[in-house]
């Protein structure tokens, strides 16, 4: 038996607009760009281009709402992303005078290794050069 040959990715998408053009008169919500991407498993701007060649008609200025709003949570994402990339390089053991801080004492003050007895230098000098 033969393989089945995989689609390309124009191809997949030359179907599903195939079928949107057959799914849109049928639809009869008030969120059809939602419902295309759950449908047919596309990000935002991929169901609204889709949904345009398929020939649906967007209210003005609503489709470039939606893009704006999108590339807004794309960026939010890639800024939380970097964040946490940021906060798990600092931790509660180290700081700028410690390698690893074993505890406090009653007063407060941290004791534990040094950067300098371990011969290296602190980390957020590390940082500074990225």
């Amino acid at each position: 038996m033969a393989k089945k040959a995989k689609k390309t990715r124009t191809q997949k998408k030359e179907s599903r607009i195939a079928r949107a053009r057959n799914w849109l008169p049928a639809y009869e919500g008030t969120h059809i760009v939602r419902a295309y991407r759950k449908k047919f498993h596309v990000n935002t701007v991929a169901a609204v281009r889709e949904l345009q060649e398929a020939g649906y008609e967007f209210k003005p200025g609503y489709a470039d709402n939606l893009l704006r709003a999108e590339a807004a949570r794309v960026e939010r994402l890639k800024a939380e992303k970097e964040a946490k990339r940021l906060a798990e390089r600092h931790n509660d053991y180290q700081d700028d005078r410690f390698f690893f801080i074993a505890g406090y004492t009653p007063g407060g003050a941290p004791y534990g290794v040094t950067w300098e007895e371990m011969g290296l230098e602190s980390y957020e000098n590390e940082f500074d050069e990225e």
